[in-house]
């Protein structure tokens, strides 16, 4: 299926489970070498089939012409191939290169569910603007779990417990770039944040965000080694690692009052709206490119004030929209190009 996208706003209007979300999805595996929502790669395979393959081309902000292919065989032994203008090249050298802001009903989960969520969604937002970051989130991952093996080969006696100081000193190099780097953006989005907030909800009471479970504000690699030391004794008696930015957690609150247990739908709805907003500042400042905005199903989880806020998001932007009714396009018709989509079938329409 071959789409050109000559507007600013491209459309795929459908039925539910007809396959307007599986083209946001080729989008974000485009610009981030892999999806926003599926977790592994053979979530992303239609059913039936050994791989998937994803191609387009794009023009980043300096002018020049990006032609991106990545595709994925349903076997883990064959690896994910990533290509640049023919060349092959790393899925973590794709991102950045297209940034990407996504709003999806399920992201009101961000306040609801797990801390893993906003770690996740720190994580792909910073990695987008820093390539350290993206190193550093890697390197830790790989340490983590190198030293979490460790400490359960100390439990069964086959190790020694010194063997650790090796894996702290990975976790607080990398760590402490981590660490720093959300705390950054957390005093940068501060004022954004709230700003949002009430520009959306009409309300005066604050939004703000906080990064919780993390020991201290002094993120250091000193601190990070002090602090690992102190956890040592639990970590060898549970067989994990109990400190460290893998327990870190991002926190909404309203006027003071964390939102996960005392927001109401709409002040959650008006606070991941703000948060959405904010993100797209950040990108475009600190990637000086437009960001590409993906938007999916959200008109029927907003108010018709809170549709206008999103409306107003979409100015100067390429932005792709999938929903179940044209008239949720109204405002934003004439600059935008509509697909119908049924049973995976996607036509422009009439």
């Amino acid at each position: 299926m071959d789409l050109v996208f000559a507007q600013p706003v491209t459309a795929f209007i459908g039925e539910n489970a007809q396959g307007k979300t599986n083209i946001l999805e080729a989008i974000s595996v485009l610009a981030l070498g892999k999806s926003l929502r599926a977790d592994e790669e053979k979530n992303l395979i239609p059913y039936g089939e050994d791989f998937y393959r994803v191609s387009g081309e794009a023009q980043e902000g300096s002018g020049e012409k990006l032609r991106i292919e990545v595709s994925a065989a349903a076997k883990p032994s064959i690896n994910k191939v990533c290509k640049v203008n023919g060349r092959k090249v790393n899925a973590s050298d794709l991102v950045g290169r297209l940034p990407l802001v996504s709003f999806a009903p399920e992201d009101l989960n961000l306040v609801l569910l797990s801390p893993s969520l906003r770690r996740r969604y720190l994580d792909i937002l910073l990695s987008q603007v820093d390539r350290k970051y993206l190193q550093a989130l890697s390197s830790y991952g790989k340490a983590l779990k190198q030293r979490n093996a460790l400490l359960g080969r100390i439990a069964e006696g086959f190790a020694a417990e010194n063997e650790l100081e090796f894996w702290d000193k990975e976790l607080a190099q990398h760590g402490s770039v981590i660490g720093l780097h959300r705390a950054d953006w957390l005093h940068e989005i501060t004022k954004p944040l709230a700003h949002y907030f009430e520009k959306i909800s009409g309300e005066k009471r604050k939004l703000t965000a906080e990064l919780k479970n993390f020991h201290g504000e002094e993120i250091t690699t000193e601190k990070y080694l002090e602090n690992l030391g102190k956890m040592r004794e639990k970590d060898l008696r549970y067989g994990n690692t109990n400190y460290g930015i893998h327990k870190q957690d991002l926190q909404l609150s309203l006027a003071g009052k964390p939102l996960a247990e005392n927001g109401s739908r709409g002040e959650i709805r008006s606070s991941v709206l703000a948060l959405k907003f904010t993100e797209l500042e950040f990108l475009e400042k600190h990637t000086e490119k437009k960001p590409i905005l993906l938007l999916d199903d959200v008109f029927s989880e907003l108010d018709r004030g809170r549709q206008e806020s999103l409306m107003q998001m979409l100015v100067g932007y390429q932005t792709f929209i999938t929903t179940t009714k044209v008239e949720h396009l109204e405002t934003i018709r004439k600059q935008t190009q509509i697909y119908e989509v049924e049973s995976g079938e996607v036509k422009a329409a009439a």
